[in-house]
């Protein structure tokens, strides 16, 4: 059986990255739902960590979050990413010196040696999201924390994962379920949060939403989170999760 790098999916996501993705951060400084997922996602992490955390930064990308992450909190964060034009771009913040080439099912670190995991926008880019959260959980020291966001489909609630025509290196997959399966994996799930209600219905309509609408569309979601239930159907979902410090 063929392992993780040589599925037909690992080798799209590689492909894609290393031809698609060059000068990856300028989209990060220009696109309104990049700019807002840069302001949702690195106060989320940074107010869990504590000074001098080791934390492994997983399918990374050009790390663009580690390199706001690093400016606000002195930790070290470690990059690792299945594409070598990530790893390169990654590279040319000084602040990030530590990145490796890598799949995410089997990582080349020893046991135990992580004091957080990030797994941004990463694990939709998988069939089976369970391997690479088993990595996860081997790489990270009892107590330590799990991060995880992903585009969240409605399409996907019943099967939890669900393969895209024509888009080899993406899947559908639903939140809610993946947070169930690291409850099933071991972890203590502390929250699992939607994100972009509004922007769910207004993409459908709006082909190019504006910061501006960005920042409407959330203030609007802060009064439909409390309708019970009803932020499960956000379109991005946040999973914070911990390996309890009794784990063996």
């Amino acid at each position: 059986m063929d392992g993780p790098a040589d599925r037909p999916d690992s080798e799209a996501n590689r492909t894609f990255y290393n031809t698609e993705r060059e000068g990856d951060r300028v989209r990060f400084e220009v696109r309104p739902e990049k700019l807002r997922s840069v302001e949702l996602i690195v106060p989320w992490i940074v107010s869990h960590l504590r000074p001098g955390d080791r934390v492994l930064d997983i399918a990374g990308g050009s790390g663009t979050y580690a390199s706001r992450i690093v400016r606000e909190l002195p930790v070290t964060v470690v990059g690792l990413d299945i594409a070598e034009s990530m790893v390169r771009q990654r590279a040319e913040d000084p602040m990030l010196p530590d990145n490796v080439v890598g799949d995410m099912e089997a990582l080349p670190f020893p046991d135990e040696s992580f004091d957080a995991v990030m797994l941004i926008a990463a694990l939709h880019h998988v069939p089976d999201p369970r391997p690479a959260l088993r990595e996860a959980w081997r790489v990270l020291r009892p107590g330590g924390q799990l991060f995880s966001s992903d585009p969240s489909s409605l399409r996907a609630r019943k099967t939890g994962v669900l393969p895209i025509e024509g888009e080899p290196h993406e899947f559908r997959l639903w939140v809610p379920w993946l947070a169930e399966q690291m409850r099933e994996l071991g972890f203590s799930v502390e929250s699992v949060a939607g994100r972009e209600l509004t922007m769910r219905f207004v993409e459908r309509v709006v082909a190019s939403p504006s910061p501006r609408l960005w920042r409407a569309a959330d203030g609007l979601d802060r009064a439909l989170r409390l309708v019970p239930r009803l932020e499960r159907l956000g379109m991005r979902g946040l999973v914070h999760a911990r390996k309890p410090v009794t784990a063996t």
